[in-house]
């Protein structure tokens, strides 16, 4: 019996005030790859990138190493997902640009559910659309981005 298994593991956390890592793995039968993303918070811009690739399958997967450095600088909007696959996926490895996106994406998502928390742990009573609606004015850019609302 032919057994095929796929694991990806993202996971954010809070260094500092002002900066989150996000850091992402993608494992398989023909792919083992990394990649850790620095983001600045809360101007949601990208300070660094690094990857490492462990298993690939074309000449320009160990490419993306240097490739996605150039996301730095870029920010956390609707336009983020776009640029990496286009613009970093089709010149490094486009595995790698799609665990990138799932890192920023979960980046933001976390950030929303521990200011929640921590807004819950200070008023049990909160109201909780409210609170997404007031996330979101302030960070407008990952209102799209996100697509929660």
């Amino acid at each position: 019996m032919l057994i095929y298994s796929r694991i990806k593991s993202v996971g954010a956390q809070k260094q500092g005030e002002n900066r989150r890592v996000v850091s992402g793995v993608l494992e398989d039968e023909l792919y083992a790859m990394q990649c850790e993303i620095a983001v600045d918070w809360p101007t949601l811009t990208i300070e660094s990138v690094q990857t490492r690739m462990k298993r690939f399958t074309t000449e320009r997967c160990p490419l993306a190493s240097e490739v996605f450095t150039r996301a730095e600088g870029w920010r956390l909007d609707s336009e983020l997902d776009g640029k990496i696959k286009k613009e970093l996926g089709r010149m490094g490895c486009r595995h790698m640009a799609i665990l990138m996106v799932d890192c920023c994406r979960a980046v933001a998502r976390a950030e929303l559910t521990r200011e929640l928390a921590a807004a819950l742990e200070v008023d049990p009573g909160l109201d909780k659309k409210e609170f997404v609606q007031d996330f979101f004015r302030r960070y407008p850019e990952l209102k799209d981005y996100l697509q929660l609302v």
